[in-house]
């Protein structure tokens, strides 16, 4: 989506990245920023090279972004989705052991980022239909999510589902980065949560969704935890 707040935000994180890029070659130190400024890669024609600016600060764009908003709107659809089915809240709230796997459910059932684009790199056919070389394809991975030849009743949200995969976090050389830190922030998010107010309810009312070309969820999402 491209409008002023989107522009103007995206310039701002940019200005404060490259600042931080600026800072490591003056004093470079053991973190990501400073990796990435000593990395090296080939070029197409075989030549090794560093990143430059707009590659350095494009990247870790990428990361934070994604790090940020998918992992807030995981947090919030997981507490929507445990609102509207208070008899596995209160399981999970038994037993934290269960966590993991109602992280995973909610991954599936709800996927905060439901859609990832990608460019043919060669002529595609699928269902007697050619995609050519260089188009544009839109997935729907979060339908996949709902595919009953995988999961058995998919619109069915269940903690103790027994399941090995899902697309929510990619696949394959497209699989999900941060995927390790988005699952461990989901479910440290949630044991937190339930440790404190293991009852709560939401004011679906007042409750604003997100509109983006990427992301769903919710941008606002009242809760009120219930005292025990």
């Amino acid at each position: 989506m491209v409008n002023d707040v989107s522009v103007n935000a995206l310039v701002e994180i940019n200005r404060y990245l490259a600042e931080q890029f600026d800072d490591r070659k003056r004093r470079p130190r053991d973190d990501m920023f400073t990796d990435l400024l000593q990395a090296e890669i080939v070029d197409d024609d075989g030549a090794t090279r560093r990143l430059s600016d707009s590659e350095l600060t494009e990247f870790v764009t990428v990361l934070f972004s994604a790090g940020t908003e998918t992992v807030a709107r995981h947090l919030g659809w997981t507490v929507d989705l445990l609102d509207r089915h208070p008899d596995q809240r209160a399981e999970l709230a038994a037993d934290l052991t269960l966590v993991p796997n109602a992280v995973e459910e909610s991954l599936r059932y709800e996927p905060p980022s439901p859609v990832n684009a990608r460019f043919t790199t060669r002529d595609v056919t699928l269902h007697d239909v050619t995609i050519p070389a260089g188009s544009k394809v839109v997935l729907v991975t979060g339908a996949a999510g709902r595919d009953e030849r995988m999961y058995p009743d998919p619109d069915t949200f269940d903690i103790h589902r027994d399941f090995d995969l899902h697309m929510t976090l990619g696949y394959g050389i497209h699989f999900c980065l941060g995927a390790a830190l988005a699952r461990m922030e989901g479910r440290i998010g949630l044991e937190e949560t339930l440790k404190r107010w293991p009852e709560w309810s939401i004011d679906r009312e007042h409750a604003v969704p997100l509109y983006t070309s990427t992301v769903r969820g919710y941008l606002e999402l009242p809760i009120e935890p219930i005292a025990a």
